[in-house]
């Protein structure tokens, strides 16, 4: 490594903090043709918490992705090649720990001796430009106050403003009364249509509200290639229930909800991302629609709720710690799930029909950290609070649907649990991207704007900030 670090390059050299590789295992292959370092104090780390419930997968998956590559090594002292087609190194690095580290900062920690042994690379290679990577604040601070440059982790992170652009309302767009007239040009006609239009610009199953030439408000449509189908918004329902507004006074429609029940009902769309803050009902309208299809129209066998269950964050305990079955221990902490259950089943024989109905197993109720060889055919899947997890495990969980399935993500991207996440990346935030930027007749997202719990719940959302 010395070697190589002594050399006249334009080459950076990132040095990765442990949480940057359980967010992102791959994220070793994200840096061009630039140095990557692992401290070894960061694989004791990854060692440490492969046995993690919640995030033990990634620690596994990043051992076996690096022991890939030094089976293809001949000589580790001239680094690891990195195999992004750019030429990039990996070395794993060990001493250089710097004797002018502030005393204060003991050394027993370990974040404080990563930040020790990068100060001494700066000394020891005063030429080269040392970036520590973290998505750790408090590590990234202290960084800075010890003049480490630092970063956080890029890749999958997304901007204040681009976050913003997702919560908006739908967009809206004009017919030409010729438009309205082909669209209605039967009343009896199951699927009003018209061709669509580039100019409307519209993402694939994107929800549109339709007005008249005059401004009026008469429908709403969805892009369904290059078509725009038209529905109802008073004959839009599930359960029998309509899209809920908080305040009628207020607000006399509430789109967002309809398009969401639509999608959430239409047998083409697989994928179903929602997003929206705490009380606009997306657990509601997920459940409503799993049971629907489960119970009312028999199209799937089964409902798989999932949750990532934090451990080791400011929330929660390892549910390995609870007493009871896993059952038991998981009702708690899926509580949105049972409530709405209690609510939908009311009258089911008892009081208890929802317990009976987890009882069946025709509603199971799963960690996120268990899904590995649970069968998922033909089930209607609905993965709450999906912005507790990392994109590595979102893609675990979507690899092991089949073509029978159906998958509703749901979460609220300004209530990040986890330590190691942010509303800026997660697996929500990164799944509602990728399907914007690669749209197809399977996928669908979109977001819920009004709150619809209470006004209580509307000014604290609205008023208290905690970020």
């Amino acid at each position: 490594m010395e070697k190589i670090l002594k050399q006249k390059d334009n080459r950076h050299v990132y040095v990765l903090d442990t949480n940057v590789l359980l967010h992102d295992p791959s994220s070793i292959f994200r840096f061009e043709e630039h140095i990557v370092l692992i401290p070894f104090l960061v694989m004791d780390e990854v060692d440490n918490i492969k046995k993690d419930p919640q995030i033990g997968v990634n620690a596994r998956e990043i051992s076996h992705k690096l022991e890939q590559l030094i089976l293809r090594t001949e000589d580790m002292s001239q680094g690891i090649l990195i195999p992004n087609g750019k030429d990039g190194l990996l070395f794993f690095c060990k001493g250089y720990i710097s004797s002018h580290f502030p005393p204060e900062l003991s050394m027993s920690y370990k974040d404080n001796a990563i930040l020790a042994q990068i100060m001494g690379l700066q000394e020891a290679f005063p030429h080269r430009r040392f970036i520590m990577v973290s998505k750790d604040r408090n590590m990234r601070i202290k960084s800075s106050a010890l003049y480490i440059e630092n970063q956080d982790y890029l890749h999958d992170k997304i901007s204040e403003e681009y976050l913003a652009s997702f919560f908006q309302p739908l967009k809206e767009i004009a017919l030409e009364e010729e438009e309205i007239n082909q669209l209605f040009v039967s009343k009896n006609s199951v699927n009003w249509e018209v061709p669509y239009r580039k100019k409307w610009r519209l993402g694939e199953n994107e929800g549109v509200v339709l007005l008249d030439s005059g401004g009026k408000f008469f429908g709403l449509g969805m892009r369904k290639g290059d078509r725009l189908k038209y529905f109802d918004y008073y004959s839009t329902k599930i359960l029998d229930m309509p899209p809920k507004v908080l305040d009628e006074t207020q607000y006399t429609y509430n789109f967002e909800q309809a398009v969401c029940m639509q999608q959430a009902l239409d047998d083409d769309i697989k994928i179903q991302i929602i997003i929206g803050k705490a009380g606009t009902g997306k657990t509601h309208i997920a459940m409503a629609a799993a049971l629907e299809k489960v119970f009312k129209e028999r199209k799937y066998d089964s409902i798989k709720l999932i949750k990532p269950l934090i451990t080791k964050s400011r929330l929660g305990e390892d549910i390995g710690f609870l007493p009871g079955s896993l059952k038991r221990k998981l009702i708690p902490k899926m509580r949105p799930f049972v409530d709405k259950l209690r609510q939908f089943t009311t009258g089911l024989d008892s009081e208890e029909g929802y317990k009976k109905l987890l009882d069946s197993g025709v509603i199971e109720l799963l960690n996120l950290a268990d899904i590995r060889g649970t069968d998922m055919a033909n089930s209607f899947v609905i993965f709450d609070e999906a912005q507790n997890a990392n994109p590595f495990q979102m893609r675990t969980l979507g690899t092991r649907l089949g073509e029978d399935s159906k998958l509703i993500v749901l979460g609220d991207p300004t209530q990040i649990d986890s330590i190691y996440l942010d509303k800026y990346s997660n697996a929500l935030i990164n799944l509602y991207e990728n399907a914007m930027q690669n749209p197809t007749p399977f996928t669908a997202q979109i977001c819920l704007v009004q709150m619809v719990r209470s006004h209580m719940s509307e000014w604290f959302e609205n008023t208290i900030q905690t970020r």
